[in-house]
């Protein structure tokens, strides 16, 4: 197993609470296989250009360990999912 980062910014238009957000996708990445060790609020940032009639986001990061192959699962699971706004993955 190999210990990754992922950036998660989160649409925050919808009708859920910042903690039930990050207990959703904490469980998309264990479902995955993934074992989450730390999760961090970067904070609420306005976004240089509005992108998809979004001006700011929530950015979460997650830190966890896993498989490589779980990472392409979590990423088509979260690509659908309205609430994500942009993810990106990086190897520690």
């Amino acid at each position: 197993m190999r210990k990754y980062e992922a950036l998660i910014v989160f649409n925050m238009k919808g009708s859920e609470t910042l903690d039930e957000l990050t207990a959703a996708i904490a469980k998309v990445l264990q479902e995955a296989g993934a074992k989450v060790t730390d999760t961090t609020n970067v904070g609420r940032r306005e976004f240089a250009y509005p992108s998809q009639h979004l001006t700011h986001g929530q950015y979460m990061r997650y830190t966890f360990e896993a498989e490589p192959s779980v990472i392409r699962q979590v990423r088509e699971t979260l690509a659908i999912d309205e609430r994500v706004h942009y993810q990106y993955y990086t190897a520690l």
